[in-house]
């Protein structure tokens, strides 16, 4: 008798597990890179485990899909990115190979303010920074500068008169990569807007916003898990907001490798002076050099980052030149375990880098 009842717990307990397996497995989720991996795994947490494909120290400005990946992309249901401008690699095989999925296209969301990509490799320093101020806050009431853009795509078009017909200019600067626009379409597809917009927190909370109406939409037998994760995510950025405030110093200066960290800057008061570059993809040219090495002469600069998926060289000749610390930086967590708390660390990362360069 006993023995009966062993072999049926043992069968009740392989269907169970055949049963969660085959609910895990009925959706099938993918997402880019790593921080949005992060987030949307955070809100499957308990229902399945989201597919990942720019992993490991891969950038999304250089990514190669591999066979395996096409396979993914054919079995998926639905698919986050952030956007053409930075997973380029992206755009096609969501067209064919991934064309039966849903495709949430993060940067298009009209819940999402975008920042414009700064022009030149310095910027203007804490005057910009007050100048733009809680410019998050304001764009919530009246999406100035935000996404009427995609909405209308008025003042994108006006832009581009603006930065003196920078399609224009792209072919003039085709040889020195000059410090316009023009950059941005080397490595940015289109390059009207900076696209890193997931190291602002308060942006990561839409972004899970998003994702669980999305998911409980696709998936709707799951919808309650995925709406009480979303409650503890947003409660645990929240405090990850807390703890990155806790550790800037607003009265330090930096120079990063390439500009990539605007949202991080205007939500915590960061002064990033400069960039080596515009654009990961292009190298600095004699110019944009020489232009850094003056600011980092004139001004009280604490350090200067490189990044772990680009050569640091040229950053650690500055700074031995210049006298100033170096240290890495990373937007995308390529040294970090992919899941959910990887959104976390890597914010942490950040502020802790900052806070001790």
């Amino acid at each position: 008798m006993k023995l009966r009842q062993k072999f049926g717990l043992i069968l009740s307990t392989i269907s169970l597990l055949s049963f969660m397996s085959y609910a895990s497995a009925e959706t099938k989720v993918i997402a880019s890179i790593k921080p949005l991996h992060s987030l949307v795994s955070y809100v499957m947490n308990g229902v399945g485990t989201p597919g990942i494909l720019v992993d490991g120290s891969s950038s999304p400005h250089t990514f190669q899909l591999k066979p395996s990946h096409a396979t993914m992309l054919q079995e998926a249901d639905i698919v986050f990115w952030i956007g053409e401008d930075l997973e380029s690699f992206l755009e096609t095989p969501l067209e064919s190979i991934a064309k039966n999925s849903k495709h949430i296209t993060l940067m298009e969301s009209d819940e999402i303010e975008l920042l414009k990509f700064r022009e030149k490799n310095i910027f203007g320093g804490h005057d910009d920074h007050d100048d733009h101020g809680d410019e998050h806050d304001e764009h919530a009431d009246e999406h100035g500068d935000g996404h009427d853009e995609h909405d209308e795509h008025g003042d994108g078009h006006d832009e581009h008169d603006e930065h003196g017909d920078e399609h224009d200019e792209h072919d003039e600067h085709a040889d020195e990569h000059g410090d316009g626009h023009d950059d941005h379409h080397d490595g940015h597809a289109h390059g009207e807007h900076d696209i890193h917009f997931w190291l602002d927190p308060e942006i990561a909370k839409t972004i899970v916003k998003i994702v669980t109406r999305e998911l409980s939409e696709i998936d709707p037998a799951n919808s309650s898990t995925y709406k009480s994760n979303s409650t503890k995510a947003i409660n645990d950025i929240d405090q990850l907001i807390m703890d990155t405030k806790s550790k800037i110093n607003s009265n330090a200066s930096y120079v990063v490798f390439h500009d990539a960290y605007q949202y991080f800057e205007k939500r915590f008061g960061v002064e990033v002076v400069g960039a080596l570059t515009v654009n990961p993809e292009v190298l600095p040219g004699a110019k944009q050099l020489s232009e850094i090495r003056e600011v980092i002469e004139h001004e009280n600069i604490n350090c200067l980052f490189s990044e772990p998926q680009f050569n640091p060289s040229i950053a650690e000749t500055i700074a031995s030149d210049t006298g100033i610390k170096s240290a890495i930086i990373d937007p995308l967590g390529a040294e970090l375990d992919p899941g959910k708390d990887l959104y976390f660390d890597l914010i942490g990362d950040i502020a802790s880098s900052f806070e001790s360069c």
